[in-house]
């Protein structure tokens, strides 16, 4: 199965859901998030030119790794529908940065994230009249729209830039607080693979990794 079809299943099913849930809970909100590159080790490559065949290792980069890096923050809008006690769909969107370094090169990253998951709630969420933890494993499909740069650290010479959007899939295991029945928070460290491995600002084949790890707030409108 091709990934942009997996995509429009992954909707259909999420319109079902709404659909089939008779009265929906909708919660709306919003996070901060801390963005990590994650290092997925050199990718090997080869290439011809002419007759000359050759070899080269393309250079992955990290996030919180040496002084062109630093602790980077997005903000996020949250919104939450409860299909039962059990289950929800949760939708997000993300703005930030992201920065990254390796060796002697680093990337400057602006990033907005879309992600639509499917949540399944590891307790029934019954509220009482004081916090409640509930735990929770998260699937979800995405959309990673970015603007990157890397460059030399030697020069701080800029000798790549890339732009686009890229595909993502994404799995989420956090906890979900209530405070009482208008409102609740939840931590969730995200893991994202992004289907292009020119998020970091240089273009070559596979996929990049990333964490975003995400505190947020939500309100019950219902």
């Amino acid at each position: 199965m091709n990934l942009k079809r997996s995509y429009i299943l992954f909707f259909v099913f999420f319109l079902s859901c709404l659909v089939s849930a008779q009265t929906p809970k909708i919660k709306l909100g919003f996070g901060v998030s801390y963005l990590y590159d994650l290092y997925e080790g050199p990718l090997e490559l080869s290439g011809t030119t002419g007759n000359v065949s050759y070899d080269i290792v393309d250079i992955d980069l990290k996030g919180l790794n040496g002084e062109y890096t630093q602790f980077d923050i997005g903000l996020s809008i949250l919104s939450e529908v409860e299909l039962n006690n059990l289950m929800s769909m949760r939708l997000s969107l993300t703005n930030g940065s992201m920065t990254s370094q390796f060796d002697n090169q680093y990337a400057k990253t602006n990033l907005n994230i879309a992600n639509i998951g499917f949540r399944r709630y590891l307790k029934p969420r019954i509220f009482r009249r004081k916090v409640q933890a509930y735990p929770f494993l998260e699937v979800g499909l995405g959309i990673t729209q970015f603007d990157a740069e890397r460059y030399f650290i030697k020069d701080e010479g800029l000798f790549s830039q890339t732009n686009g959007v890229a595909f993502s899939n994404s799995v989420t295991m956090g906890c979900l607080f209530t405070l009482s029945r208008k409102i609740s928070f939840d931590i969730s460290p995200n893991f994202i693979i992004n289907h292009s491995d020119a998020i970091d600002g240089y273009s070559n084949k596979g996929s990049d990794i990333m964490m975003q790890t995400l505190i947020g707030i939500l309100f019950n409108l219902n």
